[in-house]
């Protein structure tokens, strides 16, 4: 039976009258869609404001070498750091703490992250507390955190040195002019690159600690774009407020917030919400810096990246330094930008009302449309099951599509590092292909079904989906609430013959917040996604195409399917003609010397890759990589290898056993293990046995018994680490200990070309030093 495809009692839209509130549409997303661009200030620059150039100084001091916790790149950029705050006239205090983490994988694995942090506190009174040192004890304070380490494999310009730099300008700034109201901390942690170590040991046991109650949080996995608020979920309104009135240019969405929180966990949430205070965290998050931060470099920094951040750094802290802070047990904000509104925001505890609200218009809508307009339940059904069906066909033939164009593949690596306009346009035609696509299957639907009936299996579907990621992820949430809230009241308001006169006008009304929102968390998805994941920002894509289909129904081919058809084919052809030019960037060495104490041999390892002249010269004799389980477990990724000279400036673990005894049923293990290297990583595993209970130093690490056993040990330096550990029975097992130094012995390897390409970044390459024990 074919329906009706317009609405009771109303008059056809005028197509060219669509077509006009489409462009005024695409007008406001282009306005929403503009980057903040920050110009970095020169040195020469008055010193009462941000320099991004002085700034830019501190990233190059700091970004040498790879600072990874524990080793001697570590120490120098921790006492740089605190000689420029002396400068400053003020005294750094440095907070030395021991953190455990412990996170269980598949199989009942685990694996104990223990870390000795140095973090860099320092505390900037404020007029209430200055001069008062009883009241500055409990005095409410603000903080403002960066972490200075970094990953062993890269410099870390952005990641670590960018924001730690511009706290120290940031500072010197504050320090230059009055004294704000609150106190002030500027807290630069250690081993956070990884699991945000530096952070747990101040949240935890920091004296200072409960005094906060503004959290400023600034971590960049990228280094370009503006610095974007991308999570508030610890948050208040007050927190909020307070950046929406006085950041320049304010950018971020919690939607965003989920999207980091996955692509960079941090685990600290727990941390976090303990604390009580409100936690607001930033990052730059354009331009990618390659698989481990290879490529974050000082060349590759933005000035104007650096600019914006200690603009926004600068404008909070005077914020709220001189103004109210917020109370402690703070639950969160959602948040996301409006046009002419700024940053608006809402608690958490307002997602689940909206949530049940948007399901309740739901049911009122379906039932008005089943009585004033007779459409059937089943077509509602078939509609929405209709809708997931197309989604997912047009999605799987346009990426099948893509990929076999010859020659067009996802550059995207090249893209970013080149700053390649290709990669722009492929996923410029990815989208609008998808968007075409949809709109054809979507208008034969409307042929079949109806118009009305296909948003309504549009807004039953939507439905469901709020209610799931109001579960799963509420800073997501509105993305559906309001876009799902508009096309239900607007429905409604078409339902009733009151509104019979404006069929043109309240389609165009309920189609606004769902491009106003969806089109920039869109932007934003497939900025971080892709071309990984591209599934999220087709769901986004055909969710704001089918809340729009009864303004896209009169439109047609001519007026929106055949230009978004065109425009793709101009975007692939302009993706064939952009030629990457990948700029020759210093890589990290990815040579390993490992020296085993069983075999009282040295070996030269490298990954499986292609090798150049120069390393294969390493590898003469090497016709293909191995696996070698006993160096790197039975799930070991095959690697190059060769025999190497022992050097004997590299020592071996010290590794004894003290105690071996049956307690009861138990088997009862102890031995020491001292690094007389000061390694600044040593990784310990068990295998053969999982133990029931395992301690360091009178510390237990674990308490219940697992299959696989690891441990990593950071910045231990040469200190004595005594084990303990229980068995059930009488189990027979190995205890491998390999301790990781940075760099590799040079003398010991053929003479580099002076020209070689590209260059290396230093103190890259890996030293691994091993010994056993077979405890039967």
């Amino acid at each position: 039976m074919r329906h009706d495809p317009t609405l009771p009692g109303m008059p056809g839209v005028n197509p060219a009258a669509v077509a006009l509130s489409l462009a005024v549409l695409a007008v406001l997303i282009g306005w929403l869609s503009l980057r903040p661009h920050a110009v970095p200030a020169p040195a020469a620059a008055p010193a009462s404001g941000f320099v991004a150039a002085r700034a830019l100084a501190h990233v190059n001091a700091l970004a040498q070498a790879p600072r990874p916790a524990g080793s001697r790149a570590n120490a120098a950029a921790r006492d740089y750091i605190a000689a420029q705050v002396r400068s400053l006239g003020l005294e750094p205090a440095i907070q030395t703490e021991t953190v455990q983490t412990t996170a269980e994988g598949p199989m009942r694995t685990v694996r104990v992250t223990l870390a000795t942090v140095h973090n860099i506190v320092v505390r900037k009174p404020g007029r209430a507390s200055k001069g008062h040192a009883a009241a500055a004890g409990d005095a409410p304070a603000i903080m403002a955190s960066a972490h200075y380490d970094s990953g062993a494999g890269t410099l870390g310009a952005a990641d670590g040195a960018m924001s730690a730099a511009a706290l120290l300008e940031a500072l010197r700034v504050l320090q230059a002019g009055p004294p704000l109201d609150n106190d002030v901390l500027f807290v630069f942690t250690d081993a956070d690159s990884g699991e945000a170590l530096g952070t747990r040991a101040f949240l935890a046991s920091h004296p200072w600690a409960r005094r906060v109650r503004l959290l400023l949080r600034f971590d960049n996995p990228g280094n370009r774009g503006p610095l974007a608020l991308v999570d508030a979920a610890h948050a208040d309104g007050i927190a909020l407020a307070a950046f929406a009135r006085a950041a320049p240019a304010p950018h971020g969405n919690s939607f965003m917030a989920e999207l980091y929180a996955d692509i960079r966990p941090r685990n600290t949430d727990g941390l976090l919400h303990a604390n009580s205070a409100s936690v607001l965290q930033f990052a730059t998050g354009g331009g990618t810096l390659g698989r481990g931060a290879v490529h974050d470099i000082p060349q590759r920094l933005s000035g104007a990246s650096l600019q914006h951040e200690g603009d926004t750094m600068l404008a909070l802290l005077r914020e709220a330094g001189n103004g109210p802070l917020p109370a402690p047990g703070a639950r969160g904000q959602v948040f996301f930008t409006v046009p002419g509104l700024g940053i608006v925001h809402y608690p958490y505890a307002l997602v689940w009302p909206l949530t049940v609200l948007a399901c309740v218009l739901s049911v009122l809508v379906c039932r008005s449309a089943m009585r004033r307009a007779h459409v059937a339940g089943t077509d509602i059904i078939h509609a929405g099951f209709n809708f997931l069906f197309m989604g997912c066909l047009v999605t799987f033939i346009v990426h099948l599509g893509h990929g076999a164009l010859p020659g067009l593949d996802w550059r995207w690596d090249a893209a970013v590092l080149a700053d390649d306009e290709g990669i722009r346009w492929q996923v410029l035609a990815f989208a609008l292909l998808l968007a075409a696509g949809f709109i054809v299957l979507q208008r034969r639907l409307q042929a079949r079904l109806g118009a009305l009936c296909m948003l309504l299996g549009v807004l039953c579907v939507a439905t469901l989906a709020l209610v799931a990621v109001s579960w799963g992820a509420p800073g997501a949430s509105y993305l559906l609430a309001w876009p799902l809230l508009a096309a239900q009241v607007a429905l409604l308001m078409l339902l009733s013959q009151r509104f019979a006169g404006h069929r043109i006008a309240l389609p165009a009304l309920a189609a606004l917040p769902a491009a106003v929102l969806i089109v920039p968390a869109l932007r934003d998805s497939l900025a971080l996604v892709s071309p990984t994941w591209l599934v999220l920002p087709a769901a986004l894509a055909f969710t704001l195409l089918g809340l729009c289909g009864l303004l896209l129904h009169e439109t047609g081919a001519r007026f929106v399917v055949r230009p978004l058809l065109l425009a793709a084919a101009a975007s692939v052809v302009l993706a064939y003609l952009a030629t990457p030019r990948v700029p020759e960037l210093p890589a990290p060495n990815q040579l390993v010397y490992f020296k085993d104490t069983p075999s009282w041999r040295a070996f030269w390892l490298y990954p499986p890759v292609p090798l150049d002249p120069w390393t294969r010269s390493v590898f003469p004799n090497t016709l293909h990589p191995y696996q070698l389980p006993y160096l790197f477990g039975p799930s070991g990724r095959p690697v190059w290898y060769a025999a190497a000279p022992r050097n004997d400036t590299i020592a071996y673990p010290h590794l004894l056993i003290e105690k071996l005894e049956w307690r009861g049923d138990t088997k009862h293990v102890e031995f020491l293990l001292r690094s007389k290297n000061r390694a600044p990583h040593i990784a310990l595993r068990i295998d053969g046995a999982g133990p029931k209970q395992a301690s360091l130093n009178g510390r237990v690490l674990t308490g219940t018994p697992y299959r696989g056993w690891r441990i990593d040990l950071y910045g231990m330096e040469d200190q004595d680490l005594r084990f303990a550990f229980d068995f059930y029975g009488d189990p027979a097992f190995t205890v491998f200990v390999q301790e990781y130094l940075p760099g590799v012995p040079e003398r010991d390897l053929p003479p580099r070309p002076a020209a070689m390409r590209p260059a290396l970044l230093p103190l890259t390459g890996t030293t691994i030093s091993a010994d056993i024990l077979r405890i039967e």
